[in-house]
């Protein structure tokens, strides 16, 4: 019953991808039983039959390796959406090469039902205790680098990139990673008219938005520059808008804002 009811819940989000907007509640469409079963007793913690963002984000424990021989997971892409787990147990898996950089929080690591496992890529400075497959079979243990965080010229660009789940990981700041796999970027919620932005200089961080609003600023030029991407362009709340520079070849629709004092914003391109 509680499956039925994940899957109706689900298609009403978005049916043609694995993820459902967050904003819905619904955290994820799980195609694998086994971890669909296991997701339900160590986080759905409400009980509703459904498991939410909030609750994968606040869950410190999820055990895959009940169900023996016929616990089979091969992918495990699924726990980028699980950052604080503390301790993790792996299913009866195939795999070779199992990638937890994703959990920089593990403390204890159960490896006992991946008995193909050769490579086992950890986050930087996470050292879990781990409890190793039987048998002689070597794990090679590496670190992922630490990520470059990006250190903001304009604060208001990085709130914004908070108030909008920009951070993946829920760490309080915005990766290079998380800043390179944006498409679309918006600076317009119901706070602009509180924190303009003064300066476009971080917007190099994100050279694949293909869709971009640049909010409310009073700045006379906006350099779009960096992004050579982009497709769709909101310029409409920039009050004092003269100038719109963009990297040469890219060219956009741009919704401009009223003319200021009668004169059309010129576009220059670098």
């Amino acid at each position: 019953m509680k499956k039925i009811l994940f899957i109706m819940m689900t298609m009403t989000c978005l049916s043609s991808t694995n993820v459902c907007a967050q904003n819905s509640q619904v955290f994820i469409k799980i195609t694998n039983d086994n971890f669909f079963s296991h997701c339900f007793e160590d986080c759905d913690v409400n009980g509703d039959g459904i498991v939410t963002f909030d609750e994968a984000n606040k869950a410190t424990k999820l055990v895959l390796d009940r169900g023996g021989r016929s616990n089979i997971i091969e992918d495990y892409s699924f726990l980028k959406h699980f950052p604080n787990l503390t301790i993790f147990s792996v299913g009866n898996t195939p795999v070779e090469t199992l990638d937890l950089s994703c959990l920089g929080k593990l403390e204890h690591l159960g490896l006992m039902n991946a008995a193909w496992l050769k490579k086992l890529v950890l986050a930087a400075d996470c050292n879990p205790e781990i409890t190793y497959p039987t048998g002689d079979a070597k794990v090679e243990v590496t670190h992922a680098a630490k990520e470059q965080m990006i250190m903001f010229k304009d604060s208001g660009i990085k709130d914004f990139c908070l108030r909008n789940k920009v951070d993946a990981n829920h760490d309080g700041e915005i990766s290079v990673p998380e800043a390179e796999m944006l498409t679309r970027l918006s600076f317009m919620n119901f706070r602009s008219f509180i924190r303009n932005i003064k300066d476009y200089e971080d917007l190099k961080y994100f050279p694949n938005i293909e869709y971009f609003h640049a909010g409310m600023t009073y700045l006379e030029t906006v350099d779009l520059s960096s992004c050579k991407k982009l497709k769709e362009v909101d310029l409409s709340d920039c009050r004092m808008l003269k100038t719109v520079v963009l990297a040469k070849g890219c060219k956009p629709e741009i919704k401009y804002p009223v003319a200021y004092k009668g004169e059309q914003a010129k576009v220059i391109y670098k």
